[in-house]
């Protein structure tokens, strides 16, 4: 840890004021059974100096074994304010699995940082979810078994749905999934009236709207002109676009249902 921060391996050296802002992620997988009571004393020496104001770097310590005696209180989450978003999406796409791509990994990654915000366990978890799971992740959250973090300026999303304050989980699903399905959603539209062109038409109504183009007609217009011209399948997927659609123009999430079909198709 020393050599990648540039200093002496002291932890006076680490406590300097030029790793104000640096986070170093630390991972104890690994650690022989001859290092725990060595980390246990840097550790617990090292969260009561930077709680008592002392500078130096923001740590994140993850896979801690069992008997790493570590008093909870000894060890304050001081890395998140050092955890910058750019930090969350590098962790997200290190863990996302290498067969996850297109939008289920695009829509993995953003809702990892969106809705896991500095609790990384759960951002882990959550990229390599299965489908189902990433269109609906209240239910995966609420299922997880991890336990809340409270008292902290940016909320645990475990902590929010303990508090039954589904609408701010709610905000960061539907802020990640703007991310992610919107663009898609949008590029869906534009393969329907480019494969339907000739069926479309600008009427007054539309022209009222400020339409100026067959390619800015929006989904529920498409849907309208092109009744009885598609097939079921292609009107069931119709459906499904205007829904989310509309589920996000109105600052919601998208039902799980249609956003499991959007992962799906």
């Amino acid at each position: 840890m020393a050599d990648a921060f540039g200093t002496a391996p002291t932890l006076e050296a680490l406590l300097n004021p030029v790793l104000d802002e640096e986070l170093g992620i630390i991972s104890l997988s690994e650690i022989g059974p001859n290092d725990v009571a060595v980390w246990s004393v840097f550790l617990e020496r090292f969260a009561a100096a930077r709680a008592s104001g002392r500078a130096g770097p923001a740590l994140l310590v993850t896979d801690i074994p069992a008997d790493l005696a570590i008093p909870a209180e000894a060890m304050p989450q001081n890395w998140q304010k050092g955890l910058r978003r750019g930090d969350r999406v590098i962790w997200a796409e290190e863990h996302l699995p290498a067969t996850r791509d297109g939008l289920a990994g695009e829509l993995a990654v953003v809702l990892a940082v969106e809705l896991c915000a500095w609790r990384l366990d759960l951002a882990a978890s959550l990229v390599q979810a299965g489908l189902d799971d990433l269109a609906d992740p209240v239910a995966w959250l609420s299922r997880r078994a991890e336990a809340p973090i409270l008292g902290q300026e940016t909320p645990c999303p475990l902590a929010i749905l303990a508090g039954q304050r589904k609408s701010e989980i709610q905000q960061r699903i539907w802020k990640a999934q703007l991310t992610a399905l919107f663009p898609e959603i949008e590029s869906r539209r534009l393969e329907i009236v480019a494969a339907h062109r000739s069926r479309l038409r600008l009427d007054d109504h539309l022209r009222g709207l400020g339409v100026a183009s067959i390619e800015e007609i929006e989904l529920g217009a498409l849907r309208f002109q092109l009744r009885g011209a598609l097939t079921r399948q292609e009107t069931d997927r119709l459906d499904v676009l205007v829904r989310a659609r509309n589920a996000l123009a109105h600052r919601q999430p998208v039902p799980p249902e249609d956003a499991l079909r959007l992962l799906r198709n």
